[in-house]
């Protein structure tokens, strides 16, 4: 996959999996970041932002269905 010197690839498809689990993207994102390649941070950076922005799109979900009255009959 990589030596720690570059990111992993392909990038795309560690973001779409930082998005979709969050745990691994807040992973990936605190181990990447700490590396000193400018590129490397980057790819750090953007799989935590990809965790962040999953989690708040998840919230906003459960809140909007729960406001409308949606969650029991989505669900079951």
């Amino acid at each position: 996959m990589t030596n720690g010197n570059k990111p992993l690839e392909p990038k795309v498809l560690w973001y779409v999996l930082s998005f979709f689990i969050w745990l691994l993207g807040i992973i990936l994102g605190i181990i990447y970041m700490q590396k000193p390649e400018p590129e490397v941070k980057a790819f750090g950076k953007n799989c935590l932002i990809a965790a962040i922005i999953g989690v708040v799109t998840c919230i906003l979900c459960y809140v909007i269905f729960g406001l409308l009255g949606l969650g029991g009959r989505i669900c079951g």
